[in-house]
């Protein structure tokens, strides 16, 4: 936040010293009689197209119409079942883990104490039952094949190989690795048989070799070469074998460290970072200081804690490791060598709260020189008669490093010991002397190839050291074998017969089966949200599906999430209390309008992880639409993959289906669609599937068609997937035959405006999607996951109008325009109603506006109940939302239209002659949506449909910020929010146009052909994952005043202008006309100025580059204060340097040369 205030004072001096064309005008508009027509114009244009095109009002008589039951709902029932169901799912995983390393320990030393060596001295010599490699293509295994649940081709009858690149593959140790592992073979067969929701079983041994079951070939980068994977550095096994640790790495930033060796220092420290879990506490020291050079110039440099906390260790999270590697990326070398003060907040570091209190590690990456050459001097300087005399230059004394370090670490509990490499150079005696009297390691290093190789001093020293055969959940962390954000359960395993490690076994569990097991309990307005015992948000409706994550994740406090800025429900924080404690119950919170809703919560078992879920008062009463009980008038309803209808599948099942369906193929409206114009089509959302997984992988198009086709259209009783009998939620199908009618309606409008329409749809809260024409959707389409089927539902009462975007289905960019459908209406009696005044009546209660009702709706109802001949008020719950799209070219001609002024002198796009006489000057409209993001812009139309930067999610304060900065500013119509997300996307290029070209896939048919077919190469990403600040606006209608507008006078250094802001007040839009608007270029080369004040009001993401800063560790207690920290070997480590200086050295190796060449030399 300090550079943003530094900004506003920045932009202050610009603002105040600089005067603009037209400043010092005060002109009046004279267009506000003609903007309120507009207004109207436009909305009423809006209303009509939604009242003919959509047919909302026939929608809700359907599910007013409806037979509903009453199932009353117990948070505590469903908190047992999903206790005992997802307890029982992490029970099978350890119990396999259990399997799977004691199977290990077994044939290992089974291996030893027999004696068993291989007379195989090659890879290729082995027995194929033996050895299968992910790495070669023709060793893979044959009988490779698709699998959903691993989403990629499997063999489900062997395991496979595969050897870390560094590790030497004839190697003996790699071969008997490979050998005595062959035996696990059946295990992991046993494992699989118990448990059909295992994903990955596999074990990494102590030699870099991975045993994988089910066996795969191994992913590749986008250039095509295998992927290189070593176990040993994977965050499952660090965590297992090394337990919790402190680490401070010191880094020598002196200026003799410049180049090569300064990029090997870098290399050491991230990985040291990369290996380290979020159950370790790091920082990082860059060591140097200021100096004058030979010439008597100053330059300052200080030694820097880089981490934002400079004072204390931060957990090793994926946000700090993350903060940490960026900075050192970004560090250069330069000043003078400074490590006695380096080392000193090396220990403060060690000493300060939090940090884990179990092992206390310094790794120390320098050259060893005591001086930093010429240019480096440790005095001003001075001048005598014979001209400048530089400064001496800058010796290091080493003995007051040893000796203040030696001090510092007799303080220290438990004692640290000090890694430290050399790079490169020859002075092993200082960082040599600073390791081995510190009980640890000295290695030098001379290139940066193979580090985890190089450094295995350190390494293998964390993988020994501690005495941990304890199992222990990950984590979540992005798969790196393809199955996306997950955990695993891991188990260390020890020999019993020589006491050492041989490697970790790993069973995995992704977060999509675990949100699947959460969310299918879901119902009404209820969410489910996932915690660890640190209070770190795994699952939550506000955080991105795992599924969409571009990196591992960063996790978000639970209290963020839940607890507003004030501190509001202040109950919560008890609730997550008692949920880090691993505690069931339930709580009951108050809102600030008198309503409430309780939290329900328990821990899951054999895990570090709590649920909970949260309920209104109206989810304890959940109403359930149900299936028509005459199903005459109901003509078959047909699934959205239309061209499964040919298969021959279908052709065999259904013979008359593709015909009836008329499916046409060359539409000039659909270019590359097959549609129906007969009928709509029914897509089902993954969460309408009892298995979401299956569905969302399985390529058995035809059988996925045939399947859903029968059971929209069967009379087989709704027993829901609890039956184990179905393939569907309950009441899906109820869904999808109350919506059926809606069909004839569509097919049959006639009216002006119908060409412009392309797609008439209704999504419900179920994920049910009937769409008209009927059309293929793409695969992970959600209804309830669309912004305008959000913004519709956020506010109900109006007609709400999209942000133009891209079409899924890849007919151009369109508007969407939606208006709520509610559920059923309840009928209540006006005794029932008399306890509610006007403006809070709840649904079936006798109204005579708009405004006498809770949810701001009234109208005539066909449902039946008391008052049924008189208009009623809607239910407070949003059942469905439909809508159409229509091409933005049309949505702008038809708005643009409207806007003719009464003189048609100043319509909006004409251009005439300014106040004073200047050309140019315009009427500029636009209109903008609550949240300050354009809904129609005149320049919109000149971009491709392939750009999408230029026309979806563009905001007015980026459009015309001289504008939006007197809406937030003076007139206090828009109102600033800013929140951080930890899991935000960023890019490494800025977005560009994307390029179509065949084989790119941009239709369903394509992505789907795509997803099947896609090769082994994966595209190159330019995205991904940060921390931002994400600043957003909402619109305050009150800021309208009585006269409904807002007007001003604006000059500054984009635009000036007189503005006119009003709202259509039964949409989500507002009307944004600028009079006599001129536009002022660039005077040299850039207007710098306009920048600035678009940039200060815009909307959007922000990536911050501190974003480690925004979240804190709270907890001071220490591991070993808690007695958690593993028992520990104290292993000596073998320390060895030799004492000659570099310069000694150098002449050891003059005079050694001179004597070789003299008794060469033939006397």
């Amino acid at each position: 936040m300090k550079s943003f205030g530094a900004s506003l004072i920045f932009i202050s001096f610009f603002y105040s010293g600089v005067s603009y064309p037209g400043e010092e005008k005060h002109d009046i508009g004279t267009l506000a009689g003609d903007i309120q027509n507009w207004a109207m114009l436009i909305q009423n244009y809006i209303l009509q197209l939604a009242g003919d095109g959509i047919k909302r009002d026939v929608t809700q008589s359907y599910l007013d119409q409806a037979n509903y039951t009453f199932e009353k709902k117990n948070g505590e029932t469903i908190v047992k079942v999903v206790k005992e169901t997802l307890g029982d799912y992490f029970r099978k995983k350890k119990k396999a883990a259990e399997n799977l390393a004691q199977s290990v320990r077994k044939l290992y030393d089974n291996y030893l104490s027999e004696n068993k060596t291989s007379n195989v001295t090659r890879l290729k010599d082995l027995r194929r039952d033996d050895y299968r490699d992910s790495d070669i293509p023709f060793l893979l295994p044959q009988d490779l094949t698709f699998n959903p649940y691993f989403r990629q081709g499997v063999s489900i009858n062997s395991s496979t190989i595969k050897i870390a690149d560094e590790v030497p593959r004839d190697d003996p140790t790699v071969i008997n690795t490979i050998l005595f592992t062959a035996g696990l073979e059946k295990v992991f067969h046993e494992n699989a048989n118990r448990d059909p929701l295992l994903r990955w079983q596999y074990f990494g041994s102590t030699t870099g070799v991975t045993r994988l079951f089910p066996g795969r070939e191994w992913s590749t980068n986008f250039a095509g070469f295998y992927n290189d994977y070593d176990p040993r550095v994977r965050p499952w096994y660090i965590a297992a074998t090394s337990g919790p640790k402190d680490v401070v790495i010191v880094l020598d930033c002196s200026q003799s460290m410049a180049g090569e060796k300064f990029s090997i220092a870098k290399g050491v420290a991230k990985a040291v970072i990369n290996t380290l879990t979020k159950q370790d506490y790091v920082n990082v020291i860059c060591a140097r200081a200021s100096h004058w050079d030979e010439v008597g110039k100053w330059h300052y440099f200080t030694t820097e804690v880089l981490s934002c906390q400079m004072k204390r260790m931060v957990p090793a999270t994926i946000a700090h490791r993350k903060d940490l590697i960026e900075k050192i990326e970004k560090l250069k070398a330069g000043g003078t060598s400074e490590l006695e003060k380096s080392f000193a907040k090396a220990f403060e570091l060690l000493n300060s709260s939090p940090r884990t209190g179990c092992q206390s590690l310094i790794v120390f990456a320098t050259d060893g020189k005591d001086t930093d050459g010429e240019q480096v001097r440790c005095g001003p300087g001075y001048y005598t008669r014979s001209g400048y005399v530089p400064g001496p230059i800058c010796k290091y004394n080493w003995t007051k490093v040893w000796d203040a370090t030696e001090m510092h670490n007799k303080k220290l509990d438990p004692h640290a010991r000090i890694f430290s490499y050399l790079i490169r150079d020859d002075a092993e005696e200082f960082p040599g002397k600073l390791a081995c009297s510190h009980r640890g390691s000295f290695k030098k290093l001379m290139t940066g190839e193979n580090l985890i190789s190089q450094m295995g001093n350190y390494f293998e020293f964390l993988s020994s050291n501690a005495k941990s055969s304890k199992a222990l959940w990950t984590s979540p962390y992005l798969d790196a074998w393809g199955l996306g954000l997950m955990i695993t359960h891991t188990i260390p395993v020890l020999s019993h017969i020589t006491g050492k490690y041989i490697g970790v076994v790993g069973i995995d569990a992704t977060l999509d089966e675990i949100e699947n097991f959460l969310t299918k309990h879901q119902w009404g307005n209820v969410y489910s949200f996932l915690i660890n015992n640190q209070g770190e948000t795994i699952f939550h409706p506000r955080l991105k599906p795992s599924k969409k994550l571009l990196d591992d994740p960063i996790f978000i406090p639970i209290s963020q999430l839940e607890i507003d800025k004030y501190g509001n429900p202040p109950e919560f924080s008890t609730i997550e209390r008692e949920m880090r404690a691993g505690k069931t119950g339930k709580i009951v919170v108050k809102g600030s309008d008198d309503s409430s809703k309780t939290f329900f919560y328990a821990a899951l078992e054999e895990s570090e992880y709590s649920f909970a879920y949260c309920l209104t008062e109206m989810d304890l009463e959940f109403r359930r639409s149900q299936e028509p009980v005459d199903r005459s008038k109901y003509v078959e309803s047909y699934f959205n993959l239309l061209k499964e209808y040919s298969s021959d599948l279908l052709r065999e099942q259904l013979p008359l289906a593709y015909h009836e369906l008329d499916v046409r193929e060359k539409e000039k409206r659909y270019p590359g669609l097959r549609i129906s114009y007969k009928y709509s089509t029914i897509f089902l959302a993954p969460k309408t599937w009892c298995d979401p997984t299956t569905y969302m992988y399985d390529d058995n198009l035809d059988k996925k068609t045939l399947d859903a086709h029968r059971w929209i259209n069967s009379y087989q009783k709704d027993e829901g997937c609890d039956s184990g009998n179905q393939k569907f939620h309950k009441g899906v199908r109820a869904d999808v035959l109350l919506t059926q009618p809606i069909e004839r309606i569509w097919a049959t409008r006639d009216f002006e405006s119908i060409n412009q329409i392309k797609w008439t749809n209704v999504g419900l809260r179920s994920g049910v999607f009937r769409t008209y024409p009927g059309h293929r959707s793409t695969r992970s389409y959600d209804p309830t996951k669309r912004p305008w089927y959000k913004r519709t539902s956020s506010a109900p009462h109006k007609t709400s109008i999209s942000t133009p975007y891209m079409d899924a289905a890849g007919v151009g960019k369109i508007n969407t325009i939606s208006q709520a459908v509610f559920e059923g209406m309840t009928p209540k009696t006006d005794e029932e109603c008399a306890k509610f005044e006007k403006g809070s009546l709840l649904g079936g209660c006798k109204c005579n506006l708009d405004t006498d009702c809770l949810i701001k709706v009234c109208y005539l109802s066909k449902a039946p109940g008391p008052n049924s001949d008189q208009r009623r008020c809607a239910t407070e719950r949003v059942e469905a939302v439909t809508g159409l799209d229509i091409l933005y070219d049309d949505f702008q001609k038809k708005t643009m239209e409207s806007m003719q002024a009464s003189d048609f002198r100043k319509s909006c796009g004409q251009t005439y002659e300014c106040p004073d006489g200047e050309p140019d000057c315009e009427t500029r409209c636009y209109l903008f949506d609550s949240q300050a993001y354009l809904v129609m812009d005149p320049d919109f139309l000149l971009a491709g449909n392939l750009d999408k930067s230029k026309y979806a999610g563009v905001t007015l304060g980026k459009k015309e910020g001289e504008v939006m900065k007197h809406l937030v500013y003076k007139h206090g119509f828009f109102k600033r929010t800013e929140s951080f997300d930890f899991q935000g996307t960023c890019r490494i290029t800025p977005a560009e146009a994307k390029v179509s070209l065949l084989g790119i896939p941009k239709k369903p048919e394509e992505l789907d052909d795509y997803f099947r077919d896609r090769g082994p190469i994966p595209k190159f990403h330019s995205e991904f994952g940060c921390i931002q600040d994400v600043v957003s606006y909402k619109a305050n209608d009150s800021a309208l005043g009585p006269s409904g507008m807002v007007t001003g006078n604006v000059s500054g250094p984009c635009m000036s202008g007189f503005y006119y802001v009003t709202a259509l007040p039964l949409t989500n839009l507002y009307l944004l006309v600028i009079e006599n608007w001129k536009q002022y270029r660039e005077s040299l080369f850039y207007n710098f100025n306009c920048k600035i004040t678009r940039t200060i009001v815009n909307s959007g993401a922000y990536r911050i580059v501190n974003g480690t800063c925004a979240h804190e560790e709270t907890s001071h207690a220490t591991l070993a204060e808690e007695d958690k920290c593993p028992a520990l070997r104290d292993l000596p480590l073998k320390c060895q340097y030799t004492t000659a200086s570099s310069l000694t050295a150098s002449l050891f190796l003059i005079l050694g040369a001179l004597v070789l060449s003299l008794q060469a030399f033939d006397w």
